[in-house]
């Protein structure tokens, strides 16, 4: 009986990611496939003689654990915009710029991409904005493209998978069920090594594009735009700073980002826009009539995260029912046999992280499935939720900018306009994060596994 509902379980799982693959070949969009793996295990659940209210309420309670993250995700498209504004984001620009005179430029580049990323949260994001202008200053200057590229996509997933703004990390927390912040301190056990291996490897690699003479003029073009754009001053600096300092006093995300966004409007209507410009803008995301500013900043606002919030609340409702009905755990247990160390449930992790990014050409999926297919393995084991959390933050939220043919990949090449083959050479952070947490993890647990190895030959000797 087993051997027959796993095998259509697998049937249904694979008519599942065709659909999914298809989905993002025509539409691009992994949602019609994850609806159709919804209906088909929907009528398969009421065959194996499910209600339908209990099947529903499977689904609901998968898309109830993410609630919080799908109310973020809602608040960092409107917080983006309402930066983009207000000033705030084009202030940090300008602070940025103002840093990159006669300095190796890799590693400023480097350093504003990831501090930009950590403000956002967002890769794309920090690559559509200070991406582009860093790409043009290092193409006057005579670095390779593909070098530039690389640098931008290191520290813009930098913040993808470590601020408290990102959209991934807020949807890591909620299905591995981590508290945020003790997420983001077991985060950087890897951090800080990869980050600053990649300071040293973006030094040297740098030595010979400093930022001198007409370079500079260019540079100045761009903040021109900027200062002939926006008003210019410390105080629309305040949403940052004051989300940074609600975090160091540990204050629910969600209270955060609220602030943040209430005091980007307030600083919108101080400057004199009118209130319907300002919803329109939180809703439909900042585009500027100005050519040139629009090449700059231009997007966010709650319109453009309606992908991402439709993925997430199908494939918890998906992934709900599959664990209700329990239809996963044989391929769990097939997959994680025979691991002994913790080290090797990390590494394995990583790996089924990478290759459903790599399957599905969607990130919000390499975190849903590792996630909730594994948590239960992990507290087995004794191991923290924020460890689990840390092997899928290092391979598939990062590495997604590595597969050609993600999504992530495809929209980073249009907006660079390089290649991914021809920039992952380069973006170190997202290749030496899987390598680190995987090392890592097969020191850290040394005592855990040996609790667990006693515990195990105990259970088998009874």
């Amino acid at each position: 009986m087993q051997k027959s509902q796993s095998l259509v379980t697998a049937v249904l799982l694979i008519i599942t990611l065709i659909g999914i693959l298809t989905g993002i070949q025509l539409y691009e969009s992994a949602v019609i496939g994850l609806a159709l793996g919804t209906i088909l295990f929907l009528f398969y659940g009421l065959r194996l003689v499910y209600s339908f209210k209990s099947l529903y309420t499977m689904m609901l309670g998968g898309v109830r654990k993410a609630s919080v993250v799908l109310i973020v995700m809602s608040l960092i498209g409107m917080l983006s915009a309402s930066w983009m504004l207000s000033g705030t984001i084009p202030n940090m620009m300008i602070i940025g710029f103002r840093y990159l005179s006669d300095t190796n430029f890799m590693v400023a580049a480097f350093l504003i991409t990831s501090v930009i990323s950590m403000v956002l949260g967002t890769s794309i994001g920090t690559i559509s904005t200070v991406g582009i202008p860093l790409l043009e200053i290092g193409k006057t200057m005579g670095v390779p493209l593909p070098l530039i590229a690389g640098v931008v996509v290191s520290g813009a997933y930098l913040g993808d998978r470590t601020s408290p703004m990102s959209s991934s990390a807020n949807l890591l927390a909620a299905i591995t069920e981590s508290k945020l912040f003790d997420m983001i301190k077991s985060l950087l056990k890897t951090t800080l090594p990869v980050f600053i291996i990649c300071l040293g490897f973006y030094y040297i690699l740098g030595k010979g594009y400093v930022m001198k003479g007409e370079i500079t003029q260019q540079v100045e073009g761009i903040k021109q735009i900027i200062i002939d754009s926006f008003t210019i001053g410390w105080h629309l600096l305040i949403p940052p700073l004051l989300i940074f300092i609600m975090i160091l006093f540990k204050l629910p995300i969600i209270y955060c980002m609220l602030s943040g966004l209430a005091s980007a409007v307030i600083l919108c209507l101080v400057q004199g826009f009118p209130a319907d410009q300002v919803f329109r803008v939180l809703m439909l995301g900042f585009q500027p009539e100005n050519n040139a500013l629009a090449n700059l900043i231009s997007g966010g606002g709650l319109y453009s995260m309606r992908k991402v919030i439709l993925i997430i609340t199908v494939s918890t409702a998906l992934n709900g029912m599959l664990e209700g009905m329990g239809l996963l755990q044989p391929f769990i247990d097939a997959f994680i046999k025979g691991i002994n160390k913790s080290g090797e449930l990390i590494m394995k992790t990583a790996f089924l992280s990478f290759i459903v990014a790599a399957v599905t050409c969607n990130q919000s999926l390499a975190i849903i499935m590792p996630g909730r297919f594994l948590k239960s393995e992990y507290e087995k084991r004794a191991l923290a939720n924020t460890s689990l959390a840390r092997a899928i933050a290092d391979s598939g939220v990062v590495t997604v900018s590595l597969i050609p043919w993600n999504v992530n990949a495809v929209a980073i090449a249009s907006i660079l306009k390089v290649q991914a083959l021809q920039y992952i050479p380069f973006a170190a952070l997202c290749y030496l994060l899987p390598i680190a947490t995987i090392v890592i993890g097969y020191f850290e647990n040394r005592d855990i596994d040996k609790i667990y190895l006693k515990r195990k030959k105990s259970r088998e000797g009874a």
